[in-house]
């Protein structure tokens, strides 16, 4: 009986073992999982994700790499905004209508400097040019000019990690991708 009971505890662990290696959690890559921002816009202005405080990771007159991925569901590519708040009120744009295509992830780069002359950094903008949509954007990351990181969000600790929404309402979300 004894020798019965183990032999059966024996297969249910391997059985285990083995469905362990064959179920991950949904947006799972590799036992990882990839967690994103999930951004549903408003019909108003001002559709966007933004961080507050990025004064906190860069600084004027210095060179920075700014890099984010974004994807969506819309029927059409959507052309998207990064633009940096000044202390000063002004709204200054790190790229401005780059195009993405549905269902696909795309990487946007790109280098900017603010002029100390526009005032200190306040807050950046994440932002769509077509209102009531649904995006997703991950691994937003700004680099100094020597290439270190100044500021990475990638949320997979299941946190917004600092980004708001205005006029949307943001989650954070499994990859609708994978």
């Amino acid at each position: 009986m004894k020798k019965w009971f183990l032999v059966s505890v024996l297969g249910v662990f391997v059985f285990l073992v083995i469905l362990s290696g064959c179920v991950s959690m949904p947006g799972a890559e590799g036992g990882v999982s990839n967690r994103v921002l999930k951004v549903e816009t408003g019909d108003e202005t001002w559709k966007t994700a933004w961080f507050y405080n990025i004064e906190n990771y860069i600084s004027t007159d210095a060179t920075y790499t700014y890099s984010v991925r974004i994807y969506h569901e819309e029927a059409t590519s959507v052309k998207f905004n990064l633009t940096l708040k000044t202390a000063e009120n002004q709204y200054k744009p790190v790229f401005h209508e780059r195009e993405v295509p549905p269902a696909t992830w795309v990487t946007i780069e790109a280098t900017y400097m603010l002029n100390s002359a526009d005032g200190a950094p306040s807050d950046i903008y994440i932002e769509p040019q077509t209102s009531g949509i649904v995006f997703y954007f991950d691994d937003f990351v700004i680099k100094d000019e020597a290439g270190e990181v100044v500021l990475k969000t990638d949320f997979e600790d299941g946190t917004p990690q600092g980004w708001q929404g205005n006029n949307s309402t943001i989650e954070v979300v499994y990859d609708p991708a994978q």
